[in-house]
């Protein structure tokens, strides 16, 4: 009988471990909408309150957006996420240029790059137990998301007025600027893969070291 209770509770918590799971992959999903589609269409509406919308042209205008009304939200969709990618991209603006430029100076004075140990530590553990014990992390995650909103939704702001208002005669000139932005956010992002990339291994290594070892029958 104890067996029996034992194992409905093993399955209870797998069971519950599973919907944890689950619930945050979704959140990598809520991230995508809160993060960058809702700032994406907040600055897209400014654009429309402002009557402006036209310097991007009209996704209504498509052949088949009346026969296909699906198609005009789908595309409708992909503008609002991929304006949002610039928004978000455009405010870590004032971190990757000091980032840049450090990267720049060390590279030019040939001095590496000193992470401290401990802060390396801390990254592997949270990427690590992060995976192991994922419930303790669904605060954290929400928080998150709710930061990457609140930081969209603000360069929304100032991002909708600055193109809709005063530079919306220029549409060459914007897309230029949202490109060399891009670029550059591409840049730093590509210097903090590397570093998520080392920081994952070592906390898969880690991981790997404190699985019980495999009993052979």
């Amino acid at each position: 009988m104890a067996e029996n209770e034992n194992t409905s509770g093993e399955n209870s918590s797998t069971s519950w471990s599973d919907l944890l799971a689950e619930l945050i992959r979704g959140f990598v999903l809520l991230r995508d909408v809160f993060g960058y589609v809702l700032p994406g269409a907040f600055f897209l509406l400014i654009g429309a309150m402002l009557d402006r919308l036209y310097i991007f042209g009209y996704p209504g205008q498509l052949p088949v957006a009346e026969s296909h009304p699906w198609l005009f939200f789908f595309v409708l969709l992909v503008i609002c996420y991929l304006a949002g990618q610039f928004i978000v991209a455009t405010s870590y603006l004032i971190e990757d240029v000091p980032r840049l430029l450090r990267k720049v100076w060390h590279k030019l004075s040939r001095k590496p790059e000193v992470v401290k140990a401990e802060e390396e530590k801390e990254d592997t553990d949270s990427l690590r137990l992060h995976g192991e014990f994922p419930e303790i992390y669904i605060e954290y995650d929400r928080q998150s998301i709710i930061a990457l909103l609140r930081r969209g939704l603000a360069a929304s702001i100032v991002l909708g007025i600055l193109v809709f208002h005063y530079l919306y005669a220029h549409p060459v000139r914007i897309i230029a600027a949202a490109g060399a932005i891009m670029l550059l956010n591409a840049f730093s992002g590509h210097s903090h893969l590397k570093k998520l990339r080392h920081k994952s291994v070592l906390a898969a290594r880690d991981a790997e070291k404190r699985k019980p070892p495999v009993k052979v029958a």
